[in-house]
């Protein structure tokens, strides 16, 4: 039974990684640009990020899910923004090549980079609160209160969930980095229509509820 944990574990945080978001941007843009161990190196730092932002979830779901709650125009924010950048990737993105990038100064370790975008992530800190309270209501208990074998196995499930779904997208950056010279555009078309799509369904889903 305990063994349940850690497979839960594993299945919540490979679900919760698949949609689009900043941490797997940065696995598949280092995986190209630079080289799939790099990759890597960003994809185990998110997957300590994850823990933290899961075990913040245990500590605070009830306060947390009530906040939110109540303070339901935070939802509509992250959908608003999700589907303004989708937009963007979608469209302004692949179509003004000559404009300059902006320099945004990243830390140069991909550790860092990858645990800190992992960590300030307000969408996935509600995600986990979603997530622990629904377990909590249809499939088994699951809090602090647990015991720390079951809570070590639950952690890291998460752990291994999160970086081996970024590990696929990582492999998935390298295969585009050795296609074409449109990859990336192709690429930033995909982060785009998956973004709209994710905001699209979330919306939807806020309107129904």
């Amino acid at each position: 039974m305990i063994i349940l944990y850690l497979f839960f574990g594993i299945l919540t945080a490979s679900l919760g990684a698949i949609p689009i978001g900043a941490v797997n941007i940065a696995v598949i843009n280092t995986s190209i640009k630079e080289n799939l161990k790099k990759a890597f190196y960003v994809a185990l730092a998110a997957g300590i990020g994850e823990v933290l932002l899961a075990l913040f979830a245990l500590h605070c779901s009830m306060e947390l899910s009530d906040f939110f709650q109540k303070n339901q125009w935070i939802q509509m924010l992250f959908i608003a923004l999700f589907f303004s950048i989708g937009i963007y990737f979608a469209m302004f993105k692949t179509r003004n090549k000559t404009i300059p990038k902006p320099k945004i100064k990243l830390p140069n370790s991909k550790f860092i980079t990858g645990f800190l975008l992992a960590l300030l992530n307000p969408p996935v800190i509600i995600y986990w609160i979603v997530a622990i309270s629904l377990t909590n209501k249809y499939i088994f208990e699951l809090t602090v209160k647990n015991p720390v074998s079951s809570l070590s196995l639950f952690l890291l499930g998460i752990y291994l969930g999160k970086i081996g779904t970024l590990y696929f997208y990582g492999r998935w950056g390298n295969k585009l980095s050795k296609k074409q010279e449109g990859s990336e555009t192709k690429l930033h078309k995909i982060i785009g229509i998956a973004l709209i799509t994710i905001s699209v369904f979330q919306g939807l889903k806020f309107i129904i509820e």
